[in-house]
């Protein structure tokens, strides 16, 4: 009586994560991974976004605790990457979560029954991202 509901589940969930970036130019990059977040996973990214827009880059970062990892620090500098974060506790700061905030309505009253559903989505509405100008948010 007056006991809550339980209901049994067997298997582990499925995961997408994303990491992404705006340039000053307008243009957006996202990673999407089935792992989770951790230095070794921030480390490809900022690779790719080498590979992507160039060696020399400036990229801030929120204070995700893979994005402040002395090891990534450390890889990052030595790989000629300058890296800068925001404060604290500021998404408002961060011309990311405009984009991440566009992905959460447009998947508002959806079913994904699986993960390769979830990426699909992903896929389609990230090309339909409207990216923030950066300076909005940085000047």
């Amino acid at each position: 009586m007056n006991s809550r509901p339980t209901v049994r589940v067997f298997g582990s969930r499925k995961r997408v994560n994303m990491l992404g970036a705006v340039t000053d130019d307008g243009d957006s990059f996202v990673c999407l991974t089935p792992d989770r977040f951790n230095s070794v996973v921030a480390l490809h990214f900022l690779r790719a976004l080498q590979y992507e827009f160039g060696e020399k880059l400036v990229i801030l970062l929120d204070n995700a605790p893979y994005f402040i990892a002395n090891e990534l620090k450390k890889q990052a500098a030595a790989a000629g990457l300058l890296l800068e974060y925001f404060p604290s506790h500021s998404p408002e700061l961060n011309p990311l979560e405009p984009c991440w905030e566009q992905l959460r309505k447009g998947r508002a009253n959806q079913l994904f029954l699986t993960t390769v559903e979830v990426e699909e989505y992903l896929r389609t509405a990230l090309k339909k991202l409207d990216p923030p100008n950066i300076y909005d948010f940085i000047c």
